[in-house]
């Protein structure tokens, strides 16, 4: 497995409005070796174990929307992959964040397990000191061989000013007569904390999944 950072509500580094940024570090199945999976394009690489992170958040906006109400708070689980094999894409992406139908708990659940939460990566003093790393399904990740469809890459945390990027090339391997094509993103280099200056000058990476890849993810 690859260490990755991840938001803990969903794969696209976003956050939702009634919730607090929580960031942690995981490890992912990305990559498989030559020989892992079979010479098709049917291979993915899935986790063969995992293990359950959870989170517990309180709601940072009920009391705006509603102030007779009374708090709430809510579990989160992310899936950690311990070891790996190839399997399928429907799989895997079962493996990344667990679905609760009702995922609100008590605040005698919250203030019991808020101890046990993983480090928040936005509390970090140096988070912004450097980009973190992320993976992406390409959208051509059907046709793709085993050990290309998923891209590595560098982001900056969101929130975070973005100081250095650069355009990157990566060669793609499919299955089809083509063979492979070069693809085109953008791989930020160094980031720093936002100093409340130039505002108007300074990038600052807040939404990660709308950030203008050239490379289409799924």
């Amino acid at each position: 497995p690859q260490r990755e950072v991840v938001s803990i509500y969903n794969d696209n580094f976003s956050t939702p409005s009634s919730r607090p940024q929580y960031f942690i570090e995981v490890y992912r199945c990305v990559k498989i070796e030559v020989g892992e999976c079979s010479s098709d394009s049917e291979g993915y690489p899935v986790p063969n174990k995992t293990e359950e992170i959870e989170i517990v958040v309180p709601d940072i906006t009920n009391k705006d929307r509603d102030p007779n109400n009374e708090k709430k708070f809510y579990k989160y689980v992310v899936y950690n992959h311990t070891s790996c094999k190839c399997g399928n894409l429907t799989y895997r992406n079962k493996k990344l964040y667990k679905t609760i139908t009702d995922n609100e708990v008590t605040e005698v659940y919250f203030n019991v397990s808020y101890a046990n939460n993983p480090d928040n990566l936005v509390r970090q003093c140096n988070v912004c000191n450097s980009p973190q790393p992320r993976y992406n399904l390409i959208h051509e990740h059907v046709e793709a061989l085993p050990q290309f469809k998923y891209l590595a890459y560098q982001q900056c945390l969101p929130g975070c000013v973005v100081v250095e990027k650069n355009a990157s090339v990566k060669k793609i391997k499919f299955t089809s007569d083509d063979g492979a094509k070069i693809v085109n993103f953008t791989n930020y280099i160094s980031c720093k904390a936002y100093d409340g200056r130039n505002a108007g000058t300074q990038q600052i990476q807040n939404k990660i999944y709308k950030d203008p890849q050239k490379i289409r993810f799924a």
